[in-house]
């Protein structure tokens, strides 16, 4: 092989780093550019709640521990606090209440996002922690999807997408029903798994968030949205250090599993066989409800 061949391979090398670097730069930025709209679009359809009885902060980035937490939006009312997450996805969502990955059906393929249950929890623990565990019961955790048209939410199961198939072929496979809480849950509006937690469409939001009684004064409300504005990080820096702590963080659970270890407790993965199925589930079950696809160890 001779001195040109060796540089027409290095070109053509460093340009299909260059290409896949461009592609995976667009997917991320596409996706920013529309989770920031549907951020502006809920942030709109909470004005409507009126001032009185509502105080709304949008992007909120708070410190949780050794690391930060980037809040959609935060709803200090008279009738609790809803920390709300915003999800901008179409088409079906489908997934479980522990699993560590949701689905996103669409018309011919199916892609997945992490499970916005957990996500929204560490968002609650770091405003929780700023007014102690004699405050838990005001926090509701909120799920909007701007877009979805149906919600379905299964307890203790998992789902194993096959891409680029209709959704009638999609395999699902399910943990023994003796060992199942729940049931499966659907809905096109709206799933309720407790009195804390609640996954919506958009056209339910204003809705869900003044059906509560009241709980707290005026002035209490005031007094906990300052609160929260004083503990906000306004730091650009700071921020952005936030969305690579995220980046990084996907990147080592995904690793984890793809090496067989439990992203929440560190005890090994298995493969486990449902009625329909098998999917991986920790070893350290029940104390740990994590599962995950089998085309997540691949």
């Amino acid at each position: 092989m001779n001195l040109s061949t060796i540089f027409g391979i290095l070109i053509g090398l460093l340009s299909a780093a260059a290409v896949a670097a461009i592609f995976i730069t667009y997917r991320r930025e596409r996706a920013a550019r529309k989770g920031r709209q549907g951020e502006r679009i809920v942030a709109k359809e909470l004005k409507s709640l009126g001032s009185a009885d509502y105080i709304i902060l949008n992007d909120i980035t708070l410190p949780n521990g050794k690391y930060t937490s980037q809040i959609d939006h935060i709803v200090v009312s008279t009738r609790g606090v809803f920390v709300i997450e915003t999800k901008s996805l179409s088409g079906r969502i489908a997934g479980s209440e522990h699993a560590q990955y949701w689905q996103q059906h669409l018309s011919s393929q199916s892609k997945s996002f992490y499970n916005p249950i957990l996500q929204n929890k560490s968002h609650l623990r770091a405003v929780g922690k700023l007014f102690g565990e004699n405050a838990a019961s005001l926090f509701l955790s909120v799920i909007v999807f701007t877009e979805a048209w149906r919600i379905e939410v299964r307890a203790d199961d998992i789902i194993i997408p096959r891409r680029w198939l209709p959704d009638r072929h999609i395999r699902r496979t399910f943990m023994p029903e003796q060992q199942r809480k729940r049931r499966f849950l659907f809905s096109s509006s709206e799933v309720r798994l407790d009195n804390q937690c609640v996954i919506l469409t958009l056209d339910n939001l204003t809705e869900e968030l003044s059906r509560r009684e009241k709980q707290i004064s005026r002035d209490t409300m005031h007094a906990i949205a300052d609160h929260i504005r004083q503990s906000a990080l306004t730091n650009r820096s700071i921020q952005k250090e936030h969305r690579q702590f995220a980046r990084t963080a996907a990147t080592d659970i995904s690793d984890k599993i793809r090496n067989g270890v439990c992203p929440r407790c560190g005890a090994p993965l298995i493969l486990k066989k449902g009625s329909n199925g098998e999917f991986v589930g920790c070893t350290n079950y029940p104390d740990c409800r994590f599962t995950c696809s089998i085309d997540r160890m691949r």
